[in-house]
């Protein structure tokens, strides 16, 4: 390359490097030539990737720490040292950064590309249970940590501080109530709400929004540290739709319904190797009722102790999408309704153990647009699955209802199966 551009001096680099706005473009900056990677090194900023990576699962083998990323749109593997994360549940945020707690019960907001890490108050229902009982071990069973979504990065890139008008909104407890914290307080504070069972949240056009088991969808309403949840509107679901998700795509808040099935209704999935070369999830239409509840009963469950422990205890059949539209306007207040969407257009939505998000399609090669790419975050019902949760993922087209596979080996973890890195 040219001398005066490899002669630039640090501070015009480091002014270059903050105008970076992806990880991806970050690397190939520090690729271009030794003067370069020097403030590549020196200053890493907290990017998030050009699009979402998949953070497989924790290998037990693993001796060095490293964690795998994969990109389903091109087929790579990132490996990275992280210590930081060994034996801790992870739950994917946004902005490139992830929720990380451990046995020990300390959370913290933790960017595995840059290593910025953000203590945040310990996980208060925990604490105020157990405190007093320090002879009694725990488990990942007890962390009760399902969600957790930023109102914007909590890194600021101009005054290189944590940014305190940030929030961080999670879904805990065992109960699934909602709280948030910002950077810098020493607690969480509880959000009061006549609901509980929460399933997801999102940020949409500047207030959080959540969405019960029924389906009922409450706004947040948070000025400094006060907060009250409204009740928008009602959306009961039939029971089989197990999970559900608050997408923003396209200026539309979506409601995604999940349907999954236990393995006696799963006539799909029969192999209990759930082997690589599986596409989709139509593959033994053709084979008998009979024969299927044979293999179910010799492959898929077996006994340990008491306990029955199932291969594939569950899997995911299909989703169904809605769309909040607003219908008319009562004394100042709007009226919404939900309308069936039947096409995601260019959009292409990722759910899962993270905070849900929509992209388009036609901006990444490889994404397929009008599908719905997820994880599996049954949290639940890892106790019951020989080798913890991680089998049922996948990547559902809203066009023709099939579900084929984005990741083709096995990555399981009896708690934290690979989630989406945002």
């Amino acid at each position: 390359m040219s001398s005066e551009w490899a002669n630039l001096p640090d501070l015009i680099l480091s002014e270059i490097a903050c105008c970076i706005s992806v990880y991806d473009d970050f690397v190939i900056f520090g690729a271009v030539c030794k003067a370069w990677q020097r403030v590549y090194s020196m200053k890493k900023p907290p990017l998030s990737p050009r699009c979402p990576w998949l953070l497989l699962a924790e290998e037990k083998e693993q001796k060095n720490h490293t964690r795998v990323f994969f990109n389903v749109f091109d087929n790579k593997v990132y490996n990275f040292k992280l210590p930081e994360l060994a034996g801790r549940k992870c739950i994917g945020t946004s902005f490139g950064w992830l929720l990380s707690v451990g046995i020990d019960f300390q959370m913290n907001l933790f960017h595995p590309l840059s290593k910025h890490q953000l203590s945040l108050p310990p996980h208060p229902y925990v604490w105020e249970r157990y405190r007093n009982f320090e002879l009694f071990p725990l488990d990942y069973g007890d962390i009760f940590l399902y969600k957790c979504v930023l109102s914007r990065n909590p890194w600021n890139s101009v005054t290189h501080e944590y940014d305190r008008d940030c929030i961080i909104m999670v879904i805990y407890t065992n109960f699934k109530t909602l709280a948030f914290t910002r950077p810098g307080y020493k607690a969480w504070i509880d959000i009061k709400c006549d609901s509980r069972c929460f399933y997801d949240i999102t940020l949409y056009k500047g207030k959080f929004y959540a969405v019960n088991n029924h389906g009922n969808v409450f706004v947040c309403h948070i000025d400094g540290d006060i907060v009250f949840t409204e009740c928008i509107t009602f959306c009961k679901e039939p029971e089989d739709y197990i999970q559900k998700y608050l997408v923003e795509s396209s200026g539309d808040l979506l409601l995604v319904s999940r349907i999954r099935e236990g393995p006696l209704e799963a006539d799909e999935f029969i192999n209990d190797d759930f082997e690589d070369d599986i596409e989709d999830v139509n593959i033994h239409e053709d084979e008998s009722e009979e024969e299927q509840e044979q293999e179910q009963d010799q492959e898929q469950v077996r006994e340990v102790g008491q306990e029955i422990i199932y291969e594939i205890p569950y899997v995911t059949t299909g989703f169904k999408i809605l769309k909040l539209e607003s219908s008319s306007e009562v004394k100042s207040k709007n009226e919404y309704d939900w309308v069936n969407v039947d096409s995601l257009g260019d959009q292409a939505l990722f759910v899962g153990d993270n905070s849900s998000m929509s992209l388009s399609a036609s901006s990444f090669n490889g994404c397929k647009a009008n599908c719905i790419y997820f994880t599996d975050d049954n949290v639940d019902c890892y106790p019951n699955c020989l080798n913890g949760g991680g089998y049922d993922m996948g990547v559902f087209s809203v066009e023709d209802g099939t579900i084929k596979q984005h990741y083709k080996g096995k990555s399981l973890s009896s708690f934290a199966p690979p989630v989406w890195y945002i």
